[in-house]
């Protein structure tokens, strides 16, 4: 049985409870630390490299964060070992030392990103081989909805969910299909992440009446927080601390 408890329980720090101002960047060692600290749960982001080595990393090249052009699907375990996150001295994690690091102390959702067209189902089956014997609540989502469909179905104990919003970088159909999430009558996610700039949106209220949890992302702000509470179960947030965790202390 699938836990969503704590999906809408707690507001989620998005890629880890980091703070550039004080050197912690995002999906970093450092961040993920912050939160198990503050008993905060977090999203983080995972893709694969080219020796299928699980990087913790959002965008599809390592420019912004390390300054290298590569993309991680060019790189390997050793060539990762060497870059660090801009000037903080943090590696860039790996999936095994960020889970090793929150050690089920708090609940993560792990994001799957695929950023070229490649079908094969390697990234699913590293994510559920990693995750398949770890203690701890996790949930997996994605924009793409058939890495949701293969994830159903190689992880029965763990929620997954579907990403979804404006899809400004997609193709004019791809963003039409993928804004109305119409593929969730095959893939069956357990729950919905979608922009929360799109929001209040006919198809994610459609979904959401239907029981299956919507999480807006990504709250950056007190003002913005009260009308999130309205619209979705819960949100992810970065940039501030949402009214839930001010009570908590490192």
């Amino acid at each position: 049985m699938r836990d969503f408890n704590w999906l809408v329980s707690a507001p989620i720090a998005h890629r880890g409870l980091f703070d550039t101002s004080l050197g912690i960047p995002e999906n970093s060692l450092a961040a993920f630390r912050r939160a198990v600290e503050r008993d905060i749960p977090i999203e983080l982001d995972v893709q694969l490299a080219h020796d299928s080595t699980l990087v913790v990393l959002h965008d599809a090249t390592l420019e912004r964060m390390t300054g290298s052009p590569l993309h991680v699907s060019q790189i390997g375990r050793v060539d990762l070992e060497r870059l660090r996150l801009g000037e903080s001295g943090e590696p860039v994690p790996t999936l095994e030392q960020a889970l090793e690091v929150i050690d089920g102390r708090i609940p993560v959702v792990i994001d799957v990103r695929r950023w070229s067209s490649e079908l094969s189902p390697r990234l699913e089956r590293a994510v559920a081989a990693r995750i398949q014997d770890y203690r701890g609540p996790v949930a997996l989502q994605s924009f793409d909805p058939l890495a949701v469909y293969r994830l159903r179905r190689l992880i029965n104990d763990r929620p997954v969910g579907q990403v979804s919003g404006a899809l400004r970088s997609a193709s004019w159909a791809a963003a039409l299909i993928g804004r109305t999430m119409v593929t969730n009558l095959v893939t069956s996610p357990d729950f919905i992440a979608y922009e929360f700039e799109m929001l209040p949106s006919p198809y994610a209220t459609l979904w959401q009446r239907r029981g299956i949890p919507l999480l807006a992302w990504t709250i950056t702000s007190a003002e913005t927080e009260a009308r999130a509470t309205r619209v979705a179960d819960n949100f992810y947030f970065d940039g501030y601390l949402p009214v839930a965790h001010r009570g908590s202390t490192i």
